[in-house]
């Protein structure tokens, strides 16, 4: 059997792609001699045959070719408009939350600001705790 061919068994006996199957130079005599998918196994198995390991991502080099030369298209399209509007309502509720939980908000106007929230009275969190200072809902911590 040819190299070539042993390679692809081996290849799907490791559940590897074709480029990661490596044949140790010293024994291509014993690789060519190979006639079953046994045969391969047999090879794996002394080492004759083998997979080189997967090699790390680069993800600090694709971080850095994000700036703002490379961006095409608006903000909206890189971040659709539905996840931008959950993100924010996400963690104004979570800040809501967190404000009646401290007891700096009373629990009576919960109601209140929940519907300014779910309306989009608020641009993010810091509008939501201006509203509140300026209409004098909050109070201090006990």
């Amino acid at each position: 059997m040819s190299t070539t061919t042993v390679k692809r068994l081996a290849a799907d006996i490791l559940g590897v792609g074709l480029n990661r199957v490596r044949l140790d130079k010293g024994n291509l005599g014993k690789v060519e001699e190979a006639l079953t998918r046994a045969d391969v196994r047999a090879l794996i198995d002394d080492g004759t045959v083998y997979a080189i390991p997967l090699r790390a991502g680069h993800r600090s080099k694709e971080r850095s070719r994000q700036g703002r030369g490379r961006r095409k298209g608006q903000k909206k399209a890189r971040t659709g408009g539905k996840s931008a509007w959950m993100l924010r309502i996400r963690s104004q509720r979570a800040f809501l939350e967190q404000l009646l939980g401290s007891g700096e908000l009373p629990a009576g106007h919960k109601r209140a600001i929940y519907m300014k929230i779910k309306g989009g009275a608020f641009r993010g969190k810091a509008a939501m705790r201006a509203y509140l200072v300026e209409n004098r809902m909050l109070r201090a911590k006990e």
